[in-house]
This record gives C-alpha cells, sequence and structure tokens, in this order.
C-alpha cells in the first residue's frame, strides 16, 4: 500500500513548529514501511531517514492534491487549517484520520464544549462575550490551542475580545489520553503533559507515557465517550486537567506529539493499529514495554 502522510510544519518549512511536526511525520512514516508499506510525504526541505519526500513549495492544500498517488492518506496540521486539509485530503484518498465535521468541532472551542457539555462530560465552563469575576483562561475560539492564551484573575467583569473564550481555569494535572477509533474505540495509554505555567501563560515542553493516575479507569472513560462524542477517527488525543474529576480541556482529531514516545513503547505497530481501525479490526487491548518521552526544545503556550 502506499501511503500519503502530510505533516504542515515539514510541507511548509515552518520553525516554529518544525520540531514537533518532523518528530510526529518520522514516527508514522518510520512505523508504516516496517508494517511494509511505502510512505510519500511533502516537504520543503527536510528529509526523513525513510519514505519518499515530495520536495514542493506548493502551499499546503494544494500540496495536499498529490495523495491522488497513494491508496490511502493521513494529514496533521494545526486546528484552523485542519478543517480544509482534511476536506482536501479526502478528495484525493481515503482519509485515514477523522472526519471534516469532527475536526471542525473541535477547532471551535464553544461548540466542542457544548457538544461535551450535552453528553454530560465534564468540561470547563467556557464563555464568549463577557466574563464574571475570577481565574480564566482566555485563548482563541478557533484555532490552534497553542496561540494568544493567557490566565487572568479577574477582579470585575471584563469584556472578551472578539474571536475568543474564557474557559473556566481548573486546577489539576495535565495529562493526555492518546486512542485509536475505528468502529470500536481503543485507549492507548495515559500520558503526563510537561507543562511549565510562568505568570500569566502556560507553556507545553512535551510529554511522558505512560503515566499512572488513581483514576485510570474514570479518565479512560471520559476520554472514551469525548471520542465517540465528537465523531472522531483514527488516532486522537484528548488533553484532560485531572482535578476533582477529569475534565476535558481539548480534543485533537489527528496524531499529536504523544505519538512518539508511545511508538517507543507499544508491542505492536502505530500504523498497524491506524490501519485496523479503518477496517473495524482493533484489537480490544494492547501492551506495552516500559516509558518513553518527548522533551521539546521549542515551547507551545497552551
Amino acid at each position: 500500500m502506499h501511503v500519503f502522510i502530510a505533516e504542515y510544519a515539514v510541507a511548509n518549512g515552518n520553525p516554529d513548529l518544525i520540531e514537533e511536526g518532523s518528530a510526529m511525520l518520522n514516527t508514522l512514516v518510520t512505523s508504516f514501511q516496517r508494517c511494509g508499506h511505502t510512505t510519500h510525504y511533502p516537504t520543503m526541505n527536510t528529509r526523513l531517514p525513510s519514505g519518499k519526500p515530495l520536495f514542493t513549495d506548493e502551499s499546503f492544500t494544494e500540496a495536499l492534491t498529490h495523495a491522488n498517488r497513494c491508496d490511502a492518506g493521513i494529514v496533521i496540521a494545526p486546528d484552523d487549517l485542519l478543517y480544509e486539509a482534511t476536506e482536501v485530503l479526502e478528495d484525493h484518498t481515503c482519509n485515514l484520520g477523522s472526519p471534516p465535521d469532527a475536526v471542525r468541532i473541535s477547532a471551535d472551542k464553544l461548540s466542542c464544549t457544548k457538544i461535551l457539555k450535552q453528553h454530560k462530560i465534564p468540561a470547563p465552563q467556557t464563555m464568549i462575550d463577557e466574563v464574571p469575576t475570577g481565574k480564566w483562561v482566555i485563548k482563541p475560539r478557533y484555532g490552534c490551542g497553542g496561540e494568544d492564551v493567557r490566565v487572568v484573575d479577574l477582579k470585575s467583569t471584563e469584556k472578551i475580545p472578539p474571536g475568543f473564550v474564557a474557559t473556566e481555569y481548573i486546577q489539576g494535572e495535565h495529562i493526555s489520553v492518546s486512542l485509536i477509533k475505528g468502529e470500536t474505540t481503543l485507549p492507548l495509554t495515559i500520558n503526563r503533559q510537561i507543562i511549565r505555567q510562568n505568570d500569566n501563560t502556560i507553556t507545553y515542553h512535551g510529554n511522558q507515557t505512560p503515566w499512572e493516575v488513581k483514576n485510570r479507569e474514570e479518565v479512560l472513560k471520559i476520554a472514551t465517550e469525548t471520542v465517540r462524542a465528537i465523531g472522531c477517527r483514527g488516532y486522537t488525543g484528548v488533553d484532560i486537567v485531572n482535578g476533582d474529576q477529569p475534565y476535558v480541556i481539548d480534543v485533537n482529531p489527528r496524531p499529536t506529539t504523544s505519538i512518539v514516545p508511545i511508538s517507543q513503547i507499544l508491542t505492536c505497530e502505530i500504523a498497524e493499529l491506524i490501519l485496523n481501525a479503518k477496517t473495524g479490526l482493533l484489537p480490544e487491548k494492547i501492551t506495552t514495554l516500559g516509558n518513553a518521552e518527548i522533551e521539546l526544545n521549542s515551547t507551545t503556550s497552551l
């Protein structure tokens, strides 16, 4: 099988995201290669140790049209670009990831929270227009969760800037759950997010996996219900703050940075699981050996 894997930073040569992007891309390309598949990836100037590079200076969406040469594809991009990118990918090959509707919902923090609440899934209170006193996280309503995020402790009611939302600040441990969704849902691991909070900013520096939590079954149940409610498929990450209960903070309907250390501890290939999700033949559970982590030199604000 020929598999097209498009990662935004590698395809566009984006220096701010290239460290994470190339690590995720290399993990996927290598895994598919080990499973006997031929992988193709668009790139501006990065060459990976394996896979077939498609050197291009086209826009990301234009580069995605080359997926028509392949049997299936995966796209990784920032939230605000992923919806259009997913539509283009689906027009040119079989999409191994989430459908456009799930991507669109996940990117809109207000809509995503509403759906989670409708399914009685714990999530922080999310507001637009105006926010009362208290501690809040102000971040863009749409787009990449790492842009323009700040923590505020308001002493009086304030208006929220257009295009932003305020989410209730939750005290707790920052974790994520990585899952594969096909006809069934297969939780892979719970991961600890390496988070540093300085003044009013929160920055992401990588993650460790697997990570033990006392309420493991509750965390996995909430993450599983989340991907079902949103309609995700393939590899998905659910960001959680584990406080008095697990609160879903973000849904990432695509491979995330956690795929790098997870692939190092799985006793099977991540590519095999992603392909099996498309055919509906996921195992009931997976096994892991040891632990792993990825620590980023660059930082991403949360």
